[in-house]
C-alpha cells in the first residue's frame, strides 16, 4: 500500500518519493516487501543489459494488458522471436524508406503551424500528432489524421493521454484488470473516464485492423507493405493472429501509445530549451543554415544525421525527456546476484529508473541544464548511459523515435 499511495492517492509520484528515499539511505533502497530500487548507474547496466539472467516481473507486466506484445511478453525465448519479427519493420534501412512519409507529416505540421499565425498551439499535441499520423500509416496504410483537427485534439490522442492515469491505478491493483476484462463494453466506458478511453483506443486499434486485414487478402500489388501485412502473412504469428489477432492487437496497442508519446515528449522537451537559450537556439540555426541554406528545397535525413550540434541537441533532449521512467522490475534468478557491489538474494525484484541514470551529477554534469555541447566530440562514456531506450535488447522502435 506504500506505493500505492504514492501512485494513486498523490497521482505518481512514487518516482519523487524513490529520490527523496535515496539521498537519505544511500544507493539501494527497500520499495516494497521484495522489491529493491538502485540509483548507481553501474546498476542500470547489470539489470537490463543484453545477456541479464534476470526475468521481467509479471505482475508489474500484465497492468498493462498487452501480454502478447514485445513489450509484455514474459518468456524471454518468445519474446526474442517477436522482436524478430517486428525488427524488419524497424530497422535502420525500412525506416530510412519511410522518410517521405516523416517529411510529409513535418511539412504538414508546419503548414498547420503557420495557419495559426499568433494564436498560441499546445506543441506536445501537435507533435504527438505528426507522430501518430506516421505511426498509424506504417502499421495500417493509412493515415489516421490526427493532425487535420482542431487545436491537434484527435479523439484517439485525448483518448490515450486519458487513459495513461489508469496505469498507477492498475499498478496498484492489479485485480482490476481480471475485473475489467469481464465487465461488457458497454458497462466499461461507464466506469470511469480512464475505462472508456482505453476501450476507445481497443476498438480503433481492432476496427483498423478489420478494414487492413480485408486489404491484405484482397491486395493484389506485392510491393504492398506494412506491419498489418507482415502479421498476417508471417509464419510466425500466423497461428497467434488466427484468433484475431490479439498479439496484432496488443502490439498495435504498445506501439500507439509508446511511440506516440516518447518521440511526442521528446520534441517538445527539446522545442522548449533551444527556444529559451538563445546561445543554444543561434548556434544551431547557424549549423542547419549551413546544411539546408535553401529551406523550400528538401534536405536528406544522412544529411541532418551527421550534424554534430543537431545531434547533440537531440540527445540532449533524449536525457531531460527520459523516456519511460517508471522502473521496468526484474526477477533475481535461482543462484541470486551481485549489483553494484550488493549481494542480491534469489528471487527479489530489483529495478532503477532512467531518470536515477539521466539526472546523475557523477555521469552528467549539472544535470538538471539543457546542455547539448556535453555531447560533443568523443563521448564514449556518456553514449553509454543515455539509456531513455533501456539497454536490454533493442526496442523495435528506436530507429524510427
Amino acid at each position: 500500500m506504500y506505493k500505492a499511495y504514492y501512485e494513486v492517492v498523490e497521482g505518481g509520484e512514487l518516482l519523487h518519493e524513490i529520490h527523496r528515499l535515496h539521498a537519505i539511505h544511500g544507493s539501494v533502497i527497500r520499495i516494497g516487501p521484495n522489491e529493491l530500487h538502485f540509483n548507481d548507474p553501474t546498476a542500470y547496466h547489470e539489470i537490463y543489459s543484453v545477456g541479464s539472467r534476470f526475468t521481467k516481473d509479471p505482475s508489474f507486466y500484465f497492468c498493462f494488458n498487452a501480454s502478447d506484445s514485445a513489450f509484455g511478453v514474459i518468456d524471454p525465448n518468445e519474446s526474442k522471436a517477436r522482436r524478430g519479427v517486428m525488427h524488419s519493420f524497424f530497422s535502420r534501412r525500412a525506416v530510412l524508406e519511410l522518410e517521405s512519409t516523416v517529411r510529409q507529416k513535418v511539412e504538414l505540421l508546419v503548414h498547420k503551424l503557420g495557419e495559426r499565425g499568433e494564436k498560441p498551439a499546445n506543441m506536445f499535441l501537435a507533435f504527438r500528432s505528426a507522430t501518430l499520423d506516421i505511426i498509424t500509416s506504417y502499421m495500417f496504410g493509412h493515415c489516421l489524421g490526427a493532425l487535420d483537427h482542431p487545436d491537434f485534439s484527435a479523439p484517439l490522442l485525448l483518448s490515450i493521454q486519458d487513459a495513461l492515469p489508469l496505469l498507477w491505478l492498475i499498478k496498484s491493483f492489479s485485480w482490476m484488470i481480471c475485473v475489467f476484462q469481464l465487465v461488457p463494453d458497454r458497462l466499461q466506458c461507464r466506469i470511469t473516464n480512464q475505462f472508456h478511453a482505453f476501450l476507445e483506443i481497443r476498438t480503433f486499434i481492432v476496427t483498423w485492423l478489420d478494414r487492413t486485414s480485408r486489404e491484405v487478402h484482397d491486395c493484389s500489388e506485392p510491393g504492398t507493405s506494412t506491419i498489418c501485412h507482415l502479421f498476417f502473412n508471417n509464419p510466425t504469428t500466423e497461428s497467434q493472429t488466427a484468433a484475431y489477432p490479439k498479439a496484432f492487437i496488443d502490439e498495435s496497442l504498445s506501439l500507439l501509445q509508446a511511440g506516440s508519446d516518447t518521440v511526442g515528449n521528446t520534441c517538445t522537451v527539446g522545442t522548449f530549451f533551444v527556444l529559451n537559450d538563445k546561445t543554444v537556439h543561434s548556434r544551431l540555426m547557424k549549423e542547419l543554415e549551413a546544411v539546408w541554406p535553401d529551406q523550400d528545397d528538401s534536405i536528406d535525413l544522412r544529411v541532418l544525421q551527421n550534424s554534430p550540434y543537431l545531434t547533440a541537441v537531440i540527445k540532449e533532449s533524449l536525457r531531460l525527456s527520459h523516456g519511460f521512467v517508471t522502473p521496468l522490475p526484474r526477477i533475481v534468478g535461482p543462484s541470486g546476484a551481485t549489483i553494484a557491489g550488493h549481494h542480491i538474494p534469489p528471487a527479489t525484484t530489483v529495478g532503477m529508473s532512467v531518470t536515477a541514470v539521466h539526472m546523475n551529477s557523477s555521469v552528467f554534469e549539472n544535470p538538471d541544464s539543457f546542455i547539448p555541447g556535453r555531447w560533443l566530440g568523443n563521448t564514449p562514456n556518456l553514449d553509454r548511459y543515455l539509456v531513455a531506450f533501456s539497454k536490454g535488447p533493442p526496442w523495435h522502435g528506436q530507429n524510427f523515435t
